[in-house]
């Protein structure tokens, strides 16, 4: 009886050979294999493979709010930007600055701006109430365009370097006998520090970031820390997520100047610059007297920036203010976020 060789092995060639299910990973021995309508059934198999791999991963997997909106022309791409949470409880997004890559394309680089901050408003789940967008105080186009989808301005914030770092930061002996060092920020003083931070914020921006412990320790890193005298916190140094290319850190005092700063904010912004000499402070503007210290202290302004909310409570503030029985004070602070002098064509949409 005659033996069929194609059933045959060789045990060496046999021991070469993987046996494998098919996924993406083998995309390029698709390519290689020059079989048109054979290759279009290996990669809708090696698709359907690949997720149902996945599959229990990402049944437990939290909704990712980390995306990049694209705008495409004639099958190219011609401009991006992406959206992230500023906060746990993601009910707050960043929308980034958008980015124009090509300029040979059929819109001009309004529409496109407009385009992409209108996407990334779109998408987004019920879950999420407020939208914020940092711009150059002098960047027209990104604030005029923000202005028509119903953003408000709602602070404008100092960026400050130091070029020329001083050295000489003995401590000085009056500051020394009742100033506790600059400590890091741990589980012992973190409820301490969400709550100097909340109390020194207005009430539309603490409802608006809605910050928890959790997004304190998210910004807690070598640079942060916290001032803290006799149990009371002085200032707090923390990075700021709103950034995600830069090394920016926001330097939070009182609202009222506190003098027992005087004799050793200046070493602690010193050191700081020390171990990171590329990073920014952020201040608000609105924030006069610590301004004021920082350029004493030989910091320079490097830029201003202007943030814009969009929000259904700036929305309800504005409807607000006939209110029968309101006192002045109150009409005055929630007028405030609508006070800048900034053009807005279009009433604000809650939507």
């Amino acid at each position: 009886m005659r033996k069929d060789t194609n059933h045959v092995f060789n045990s060496k060639k046999v021991n070469k050979v993987t046996f494998e299910e098919l996924h993406i990973r083998h995309l390029n021995l698709l390519i290689d294999l020059r079989n048109k309508k054979l290759n279009n059934w290996f990669l809708k198999m090696a698709i359907i493979n690949t997720f149902d791999d996945l599959k229990i991963f990402l049944n437990h997997l939290k909704k990712n709010k980390n995306k990049c909106i694209i705008a495409i022309d004639e099958n190219k791409i011609i401009g991006h930007l992406n959206i992230f949470p500023l906060n746990d409880k993601e009910t707050c997004l960043r929308i980034s600055k958008p980015n124009l890559i090509n300029n040979n394309c059929s819109i001009t680089e309004k529409e496109l701006t407009i385009g992409l901050i209108k996407k990334s408003i779109s998408i987004t789940d019920i879950k999420t109430s407020s939208w914020v967008i940092n711009s150059d105080i002098e960047n027209d186009l990104i604030i005029s365009s923000a202005r028509e989808l119903g953003f408000q301005p709602l602070e404008e914030v100092k960026l400050w370097n130091k070029v020329n770092i001083n050295n000489s930061n003995k401590p000085n002996n009056k500051s020394s006998s009742f100033i506790v060092e600059f400590q890091e920020i741990n589980r012992l003083n973190l409820i301490k520090v969400l709550n100097f931070i909340r109390s020194n914020q207005s009430l539309l921006i603490r409802a608006i970031l809605d910050f928890s412990q959790k997004d304190i320790l998210k910004r807690n890193d070598f640079n942060s820390g916290v001032l803290i005298y006799k149990d009371s916190i002085l200032c707090t140094i923390l990075k700021d997520i709103n950034y995600q290319d830069d090394e920016i850190y926001t330097l939070t005092t009182g609202k009222c100047w506190d003098n027992r700063l005087n004799p050793v904010l200046k070493n602690i912004v010193n050191r700081f610059f020390e171990k990171s000499p590329l990073s920014l402070l952020k201040t608000y503007k609105e924030n006069t007297e610590l301004n004021i210290y920082l350029e004493e202290c030989g910091l320079t302004e490097k830029y201003q920036e202007i943030i814009l909310v969009r929000n259904t409570i700036v929305k309800n503030e504005a409807k607000q203010i006939n209110t029968i029985n309101q006192s002045l004070e109150s009409i005055f602070d929630k007028l405030k976020p609508q006070g800048d002098p900034y053009p807005s064509p279009f009433p604000i949409d809650s939507k």
